[in-house]
């Protein structure tokens, strides 16, 4: 184990489940080890995956119990249900089967795992539904009678939570989302190892590889940022002299999210449209607007996506004008094919797009997570893309949801006139460092995903550069650290925001 336990639960109800005392702090997460070495030999094995489920829950990891959870429940369902022969709709009571009785005592325990952490990850909503889908399960009567109380025990907060949501406004989709979005507190995990929570001296190499390809001359360079006291904390710099309005930077990305899809010959990669020169591929029917973007797609995302129908997934994002929870699967997607291209000696946080990206991790952020968008939908998407869940252990719940707070952390959505809402992730974006008087500025061309940087003044060579990351510009200093406080989870640290610190201070 490569990190210290801290515990993602976020408490808010006393019946969340309690922390582990310290002294037993140790051996559980020395447990965990051989039952992960176990998985590997009997990935089918739904017992094993309870047990681990339930090793994740007593360390206060309810999002890593719920996904295990969850697989011990897909294995379960892939056996054959006790069957009846009752007449007019009623079935009649099955003999003793001590068989039937042992397999009822062990999804009891997977599911009341289940239930559990999902309260305790706040999916009150999903909690609710899964007991109660539970109740007529057949065949199983003890767990139809636990799963009628469980149901019904979580009605009044429901109608808590949803009275709530609707005295907050907003859209019918936004009230939705208050209402059945679960959250964890951001950490990264004892079994991480440290690569995957720092960005390596590799990383930086690939991007200024990159960013030696863009604008000519080149212009910008990744290092060490300026700003103090952060650990970890890179930023971009300028390779030579720029002047104000150069354009300084060519941001084309391959995993954009749209929720119109165009219905006329459209580039696949960027959605540009109308496309006077298309390029098409010989594997399938899609275009592109530009060998650039046919070049990246087949080098990403494409081969694993080409000929596989993800129209289900697209459906409940289409015409979207704001941000919100049907467009997170639709950028998964795209990292998820891009991860599964990229081959088994690939490990998804070893992707060098996924690499460079950071999460607010150990410092009390709370991130959404869901059965639904955090499980069920990453295993669905895996399993068309041809991945065995129980198997392929670098998709773990563990990788999922760490993939997930990196993409939180970095995405940047705008309502586009013609894609509808918009959900990207550009590679070089989340580079750069917020300043509340900031020295370039990017502009999103409409119609596509591709984002340009300019200079917003004249810029010396190896000065950093700062990008606002929201219009703050004129606020005085205690409405931007407020403004500012979800992307930092302390004040900002740009050199205008030091500078009056220091004034106030004296």
């Amino acid at each position: 184990m490569a990190r210290p336990w801290i515990p993602s639960l976020y408490r808010t109800h006393d019946v969340q489940t309690p922390a582990p005392s310290a002294e037993r702090v140790d051996g559980l997460l020395e447990a965990v080890d051989p039952i992960s070495t176990r998985l590997e030999a009997e990935p089918y094995n739904p017992a094993l995956w309870t047990e681990r489920a339930d090793l994740y829950l007593q360390l206060n990891y309810p999002e890593l119990a719920v996904g295990d959870a969850y697989r011990a429940r897909l294995l379960f369902e892939r056996s054959i249900p006790p069957s009846y022969d009752g007449t007019n709709g009623v079935p009649e009571v099955p003999t003793e089967d001590p068989n039937l009785e042992a397999e009822e005592d062990e999804r009891i325990k997977a599911y009341t795992i289940l239930g559990q952490a999902l309260y305790d990850c706040h999916c009150h909503w999903e909690c609710f539904e899964f007991w109660l889908g539970l109740t007529q399960e057949k065949g199983y009567p003890q767990l139809s009678r636990l799963a009628f109380t469980k149901a019904n025990a979580l009605k009044q907060l429901l109608a808590q939570k949803k009275q709530a949501a609707a005295l907050n406004g907003g859209s019918s989709q936004q009230q939705r989302d208050r209402l059945r979005d679960g959250s964890v507190v951001t950490v990264f995990y004892p079994w991480m190892e440290e690569r995957h929570c720092k960005r390596s001296f590799e990383v930086i190499q690939c991007v200024n590889e990159e960013l030696k390809g863009n604008v000519q001359p080149p212009a910008c360079r990744l290092g060490k940022s300026t700003l103090e006291p952060l650990e970890d904390m890179l930023g971009i710099f300028a390779t030579r002299r720029v002047t104000k309005g150069e354009c300084i930077l060519i941001d084309r990305t391959t995993t954009g999210a749209a929720s119109t899809p165009l219905t006329s010959p459209h580039c696949e990669n960027c959605y540009d449209a109308p496309l006077t020169t298309p390029i098409s591929v010989s594997c399938c029917g899609v275009l592109f607007c530009s060998a650039m973007c046919r070049d990246t797609a087949m080098q990403t995302y494409h081969r694993a996506l080409c000929g596989r129908d993800f129209s289900w997934l697209s459906a409940p994002a289409t015409s979207l004008r704001e941000n919100a929870s049907p467009m997170r699967p639709l950028l998964m997607l795209r990292f998820l094919a891009m991860c599964v291209s990229a081959g088994v000696d690939v490990h998804p946080l070893d992707h060098p797009l996924i690499a460079r990206l950071q999460p607010l991790a150990n410092v009390g952020h709370l991130d959404v997570f869901t059965l639904g968008g955090s499980v069920v939908t990453p295993i669905r998407i895996l399993s068309q893309l041809g991945v065995d869940v129980f198997k392929a252990h670098c998709f773990s719940t563990q990788v999922l949801h760490a993939i997930w707070c990196r993409l939180a952390n970095n995405k940047a959505g705008s309502y586009d006139p013609k894609l509808g809402f918009v959900d990207e992730i550009t590679p070089f974006l989340p580079l750069f460092n917020h300043s509340c008087e900031p020295n370039v500025e990017y502009q999103k061309e409409d119609g596509t995903t591709t984002i340009r940087f300019f200079a917003l003044r004249d810029i010396e060579q190896e000065e950093e550069m700062f990008d606002s990351y929201q219009d703050v510009e004129d606020l005085p200093r205690e409405e931007r650290v407020e403004r500012m406080w979800p992307w930092f989870e302390q004040p900002c640290l740009c050199p205008r925001c030091k500078k009056e610190e220091g004034a106030v201070d004296v």
